[in-house]
Formats: structure tokens, C-alpha cells, sequence
């Protein structure tokens, strides 16, 4: 999977979300931030070059910032997009949004009264225009004020996120999960850790059988309604 993330921040340098979702997923995708002006031809070539492209930005005014509009509105023309708007048809589009305000804030009969969802459904619209797959967005709220352990399972969410099939099934989670632990079991020489990272392994093993008894025996019983 070719991912490219392009980020539209106006104020980048004093950004503390973006520098942590950058080296968590270095390893995941190219990261392109945005400069104005744009060369075009440079900037539709990398589009063409992704599999998945991620417009990862702040919500300002419920919007994307001015950079991006402004990237959006030069780069998205006829050369990129061919007469038909169907170049970029085997394409997904992905959404990485921050946010300054609490993220329960956003339902009806709250502060901010609409879903992320409906804030961000002209950048839904422009995937539909422009037939690439729309992938739920991911949603990082307050990260300033996020733990230790929120930002631990924001990197896994947003790893994962950039790299495998979506919306992602629970099966493909435990198998991405597996390999990543092989991967830190190898590079260790610690003893222990090694242990505790095989049994992590083999519990995560556990846990996928199980579920795929229990799909086995919902499939029994849907049949056996059949009759």
C-alpha cells in the first residue's frame, strides 16, 4: 500500500500533533507538506504515485485550513482528474482531522451540534466526484491533553490506519498486531521482554480462534434457521 500523506497546517512549527503522527508513521507513508505556491505538476504527480492519499489537517471553522482549500482548488483540476474526473478511480481517500475541542462535543444536542461526519461531507462529495473510495476519518481530539496511553493507542489507530484495508476487520488488527510484536521480539535482546512479548503474541492467537469459533457457530445457526 503507496500511502501519502499530505498536510495542510498553517501553522506547522507550532504544531504538536503533527511532529508525533509524522515519526509514528514514518515507517507507513510519505508525509507532504504543503507550501504555497504550489508546482503543480510536482504535487499531481505524487497523487498519481499513491494508492491511498490522507489529507491530514486542523479543523478550522469546521473547514479544511486555507492551505489546503487553496491546494485543493489549483491541484484538482482537468490534468489530474482526465475529462471523464475518472484518473484517480482506483484511489481511496482518507481524512486525518484534529481538533481543539473535545470530540463528544460534536453530536446533535451538543456544543458543536453536527458529526465530524457532516462537518466533513463536501470532502466526501469531492471523493465521490472524483470516484475514489472514502474512508471513515480518523479523528485525533485535544492530543495536548491526551496521556500517555491515548497517545499510545492514537500511534497503533493511526499506524494502522495508513497501512491496512478499511474500514479494518478485527482479524486483520490481531495480524497486523502479530507482526508488529514479531518485529520488537526480534529486535530485542532482552529475555524477558521477548517472553512477554511471545505471550502477548499467543494471546492475541487466543482471542482469533476464539471469535472464529463463535463466527463458526453463528453461521451454524443462521443455516440451521434456513430450513
Amino acid at each position: 500500500m503507496k500511502t501519502l500523506v499530505v498536510i495542510g497546517h498553517p501553522e506547522l512549527a507550532d504544531s504538536e500533533t503533527q511532529p508525533f503522527l509524522k515519526q509514528v508513521g514514518k515507517d507507513w507513508a510519505t508525509f507532504h507538506e504543503l507550501e504555497a505556491p504550489f508546482d503543480i505538476a510536482t504535487e499531481q504527480q505524487l497523487i498519481w504515485q499513491a494508492e491511498r492519499l490522507i489529507l491530514q489537517f486542523p479543523l478550522y471553522w469546521y473547514s479544511v485550513p486555507a492551505l489546503m482549500k487553496q491546494w485543493l482548488d489549483e491541484v484538482f483540476d482537468e490534468e489530474l482528474l482526465g475529462p471523464q474526473h475518472d484518473r484517480l478511480v482506483k484511489k481511496e481517500l482518507g481524512i486525518v482531522v484534529s481538533l481543539g475541542r473535545p470530540i463528544r462535543e460534536f453530536q446533535s444536542g451538543q456544543r458543536q451540534a453536527f458529526t465530524i461526519d457532516e462537518y466533513l461531507r463536501p470532502l466526501q462529495g469531492l471523493a465521490l466526484a472524483t470516484k475514489m473510495k472514502w474512508l471513515s476519518p480518523l479523528v485525533v481530539s485535544q492530543f495536548a491533553y491526551q496521556s500517555d496511553t491515548a497517545r499510545q493507542k492514537l500511534a497503533v489507530a493511526y499506524q494502522q490506519y495508513l497501512s491496512l484495508p478499511q474500514p479494518v476487520r478485527f482479524k486483520d488488527r490481531v495480524a497486523w498486531l502479530t507482526r508488529q510484536l514479531a518485529t520488537m521480539q526480534t529486535n530485542t535482546k532482552d529475555t524477558i521482554a521477548q517472553q512477554e512479548l511471545q505471550q502477548l503474541a499467543a494471546l492475541l492467537s487466543m482471542k482469533q480462534e476464539q471469535l472464529d469459533d463463535l463466527n463458526d457457530n453463528l453461521r451454524l445457526v443462521r443455516e440451521t434457521e434456513g430450513y
